[in-house]
């Protein structure tokens, strides 16, 4: 062999040696190879296609990598899992990127709640799946195209699902996990019904803000979606298991969670299972989204490794209760998406059966960012119908999710039976619907699990549609294909530079004034201003957000963090900060509130160039979708300044007393705010006026406006 005149020329052997074992693995070594390894080598008298010897012996082939997959050591032995030369007809996979549905329309039938109480059966429970709602030899082929999953390690099922799914290379970009992108995809297929529920002909007249609900969906990969795409325009509420399977939105790095209120119901762990806890999240919600939300996510699932087989009968709880949630929440003509596994027992074919009469249409879909491996699909359901029937439907499930929670320590007894097979055999539209739903998906799913054994058993394979496919699929959806990196470091001093904000905007101050000279000067038209109640001038001041959406308070000339309170990521806002009495759970007590005068940011729209009712009617918007004063804690109540107009300044001067607007009784009004509407947004051109029955300015502006 040649000999080594230098440690460098050494080094760069050692690089050649690892470029060649790289290139054997990849099957891409050629006679053009033109590495700098092998450059290094031909100068050393290495001739390419030679062995590596002093007499040009030794191998001259790449070495063949036969992985002994069946053996696990110690004897053990895996059968039909030994390496093979086996490739895979790759035309067989289904890969359109976009999706077609295929809708199931409803009647708005008319149900009796003793009709529905005798249709419900329970008993002995009973684990088997029979062929009724699916065709007898697929069936079998899927549970036996499961056994898979008995046979592999996580590893080796992870190594080749990899591979073997066209999909999987789009993983979850630059949110927190693969969560955020199913969500993007059924939005997508369904041509965005969910983020564009604002532009519906049902909800267009709706100030806003838009309210969701995201049900048993920790770490909150849907939200995050929802979020990112709509920022404060939407506000959500979430009920999931208070664990390590906990919400996270907190830690995004695309969306804020301060317009996201996780709640737990009554027994505080968030088991959506628990009545108690249903009927505690449905007032809560009810109330503070002024009588429902607008669309309702559900992606509840629990591990069932080594269990595959099982997972519809161990997740028909799970189920209902997301089911029982969205009736109970759900505004009329709103949506609602729930995951599914497998639909072939009879409890789940009848659920499904009662919710579809719920909703105007319903369909089933197996979205491409869902490994096709799996069971996994999700039941979307449009333009909830609130009717007789669905009152019906709501009583006679909120019955069997509380027999199901009395029942959930008898593993020997269980519900088996919601809706007779009869009458839903009777329904030929619907029952062919399931039929065809569970074919297709079943169908898939063989296909999908024996590529993944091919590709276990001759790990040379690949498929290399995935970049491409991942390119068409976000662009499908509407993601942008950025990488996942942490938020960058904010600062005040950035943030000011960045929008060229001077510092001495903020050391302005309201004028007060109790002369009535400079009000004949200020006031020419009453038109034109509008006023609002205020506590003293040093109450108010300005707060920003950064962008992990703390609070910070200009207090000094100095930014102050300000505990217990979230506004999103770039807001600027002037507001009044007051404690007042408020009533929480048939209790007065004492609540710090923030109430919004004016903004210039709200959640890095800029606001400076909108006119008075625009920035208004935005502010209004953003604080009921930040405030979370309900919330128990310390948390701060948020709140928009109700401005009237001048004109309309009441002939009594105890103003304190009056019944105004979102004051309590506990806050100390102690003066008044006037605010020119036809003038952008200034402390220069805002005037504060101390309230005093003896005060002669109030009888001056009352004798103008008589005027």
């Amino acid at each position: 062999m040649a000999t080594l005149t230098s440690w460098k020329e050494g080094k760069h052997l050692i690089i050649y040696f690892i470029e060649i074992f790289v290139n054997c693995v990849k099957g891409t070594t050629s006679k053009n190879e033109s590495s700098n390894a092998l450059r290094i080598m031909q100068k050393m008298g290495y001739i390419y296609g030679s062995g590596l010897g002093k007499n040009k012996q030794g191998i001259t082939q790449a070495i063949d990598l036969i992985p002994n997959l069946g053996r696990r050591g110690f004897g053990h032995v895996i059968n039909d899992l030994d390496f093979s030369e086996e490739t895979w007809d790759f035309s067989e996979d289904d890969v359109e990127v976009q999706e077609n549905l295929l809708w199931l329309e409803s009647e708005n039938k008319s149900l009796h709640e003793n009709t529905l109480n005798s249709w419900l059966k329970d008993g002995k429970s009973n684990h088997s799946i029979d062929s009724t709602f699916c065709n007898a030899q697929i069936l079998a082929d899927v549970f036996e195209a499961k056994t898979i999953f008995d046979q592999l390690d996580l590893l080796e099922l992870s190594r080749a699902r990899a591979k073997s799914n066209p999909f999987e290379t789009i993983k979850s970009v630059f949110f927190m996990n693969r969560a955020a992108l199913k969500m993007a995809n059924i939005d997508a297929a369904t041509n965005f019904m969910f983020t564009r529920i604002e532009k519906s002909i049902d909800f267009q007249d709706e100030k806003g803000p838009i309210y969701f609900a995201d049900i048993c969906a920790g770490p909150g990969g849907f939200t995050e979606y929802v979020l990112w795409r709509k920022n404060w325009l939407y506000k959500g509420f979430g009920l999931t298991l208070k664990c390590d399977n906990d919400f996270r939105i907190r830690e995004s790095n695309c969306a804020s969670s301060a317009t996201f209120q996780a709640l737990y119901g009554k027994s505080g762990d968030g088991d959506v299972c628990n009545p108690e806890n249903i009927t505690d999240f449905a007032e809560r919600v009810r109330e503070e989204s002024g009588g429902g939300v607008h669309f309702i996510m559900a992606d509840g699932g629990f591990s069932v490794d080594g269990n595959e087989a099982m997972q519809e009968i161990l997740s028909r709880n799970i189920y209902i209760c997301q089911c029982m949630v969205a009736l109970k929440v759900l505004k009329p003509n709103g949506h609602f998406v729930t995951k599914l596994f497998d639909v072939f027992t009879l409890f789940s074919v009848g659920l499904l059966y009662l919710i579809h009469l719920c909703f105007e249409k319903v369909t089933i879909l197996k979205p491409k960012s869902s490994r096709p491996a799996n069971s996994e699909r999700y039941l979307i359901c449009k333009r909830f119908r609130e009717s007789s029937c669905t009152s019906c439907v709501r009583e006679y499930l909120w019955k069997i999710v509380n027999r199901l929670w009395e029942m959930r320590d008898d593993k020997n007894y269980n519900v088996l039976q919601l809706v007779p097979l009869k009458v839903l055999q009777r329904d030929s539209i619907f029952f062919k619907y399931i039929m065809t739903s569970n074919n297709e998906i079943a169908l898939n799913q063989i296909r999908a699990l024996k590529k993944l054994a091919c590709f276990c058993r001759n790990p040379r394979l690949m498929d290399d549609r995935q970049s491409e496919l991942r390119s068409q699929c976000l662009e499908y959806w509407k993601i942008p294909d950025n990488p996942k990196k942490p938020q960058p470091k904010f600062t005040i001093r950035k943030f000011f530079s960045k929008h060229d904000i001077p510092f001495g905007f903020l050391m302005k101050t309201p004028t007060c004034t109790f002369q009535e000279e400079l009000l004949v000067a200020v006031v020419q038209n009453v038109n034109d201003w509008y006023y609002c109640l205020t506590g003293s001038q040093n109450s108010t001041t300005f707060f920003l957000g950064d962008n992990r959406s703390n609070v910070y308070k200009f207090v000094d000339r100095n930014w102050k963090y300000i505990p217990n309170i979230l506004l999103t990521p770039g807001t600027l806002i002037y507001g009044d900060q007051v404690t007042e009495q408020v009533e929480m759970h048939d209790k007065q007590t004492e609540k710090l509130s923030l109430h919004v005068i004016d903004a210039l940011f709200l959640g890095n729209d800029k606001l400076q160039e909108s006119g008075f009712h625009e920035r208004h009617e935005l502010i209004d918007i953003y604080c009921k979708s930040v405030n979370k004063g309900s919330q128990a804690g310390k948390s701060v109540k948020i709140l928009h300044k109700e401005f009237r107009e001048l004109k309309y300044l009441p002939s009594d001067n105890r103003l304190s007393v009056l019944g105004y607007g979102n004051l309590s009784e506990g806050y100390h009004i102690k003066s008044i705010m006037l605010i020119n509407a036809k003038q952008k947004f200034s402390l220069e051109s805002v005037y504060l006026i101390e309230i005093s029955d003896e005060d002669s300015t109030f009888k001056y502006l009352r004798a103008k406006m008589a005027r």
